[in-house]
């Protein structure tokens, strides 16, 4: 058994930023947290905006992929969570790393994913933006609020749904980790009875499911929650290496 720390990459929904995940640390003292905000997004804001699968995966290679040191994993919430998934297929595929879990929350299932995007692409001006955060709930409340900070913020949403609808059209196929699926109880956006069995099909190592109370936004209302459960998985598997 490996005696360095576990290192978990964390990455953010559509509009937010990573840096979210820098309170885990209290919680999730022995384990390595590295939250990861792509350009244009939180703490990277001054660089261009990355809006394709292939500058993306490109990015976390070179910046990222020296984290990805047995043992890791990767947790995502929404957009952050097919992110997650995309990176860990690549990962598998080119360099033959593994994360021991693939934490995948708030997140529709592949084929679901793709549905929803080809219905986005259509258009994505900013009163259609606005209409579809408010109707599914796809951004933070106090950000709806504040019609100066949504104006801002709104160039950085735009780029993470062109982000998503590049992601809808890769070709999926299942990972070889386990997949921690975590769904709201109330979440407008995800569907326990279709995206419980859509994740299943797309990892050959099982997936469990944990549902949490709450809308789509149960990881920020549930904060201390999430990173607890996300603990107890990770512990369960240094219990079965020890």
């Amino acid at each position: 058994m490996s005696t360095e720390p576990l290192t978990l990459l964390c990455f953010s929904y559509a509009g937010g930023s990573a840096r979210f995940y820098a309170r885990w640390r209290r919680v999730l003292p022995c384990v390595n947290v590295i939250p990861v905000d792509i350009p244009g997004r939180g703490g990277a804001q001054d660089t261009p905006a990355l809006v394709t699968r292939d500058e993306l995966i490109d990015y976390l290679l070179a910046h990222y992929a020296r984290w990805c040191v047995p043992p890791f994993a990767l947790f995502g919430h929404s957009l952050g969570g097919r992110i997650a998934f995309e990176f860990q297929w690549v990962l598998e595929q080119t360099r033959g790393l593994k994360a021991v879990r693939l934490f995948v929350s708030g997140c529709l299932a592949p084929e679901r994913f793709a549905e929803a995007m080809r219905i986005r692409e259509r258009d994505l001006s900013d009163l259609t933006l606005l209409r579809v955060l408010a109707g599914l709930g796809g951004t933070p409340p106090e950000l709806m609020a504040n019609p100066a900070l949504m104006d801002a913020a709104l160039p950085m949403i735009r780029a993470d749904f062109q982000l998503a609808i590049d992601l809808s059209k890769s070709a999926v196929t299942p990972v070889s980790v386990p997949i921690d699926l975590l769904l709201g109880s109330r979440d407008k956006v995800t569907s326990l009875f279709e995206d419980y069995p859509g994740w299943t099909r797309h990892t050959s190592r099982g997936c469990q499911v944990s549902v949490i109370a709450g809308d789509h936004f149960f990881i920020r209302s549930q904060a201390i929650s999430v990173a607890r459960l996300v603990g107890e998985k990770l512990q369960e598997f240094a219990l079965n290496e020890g």
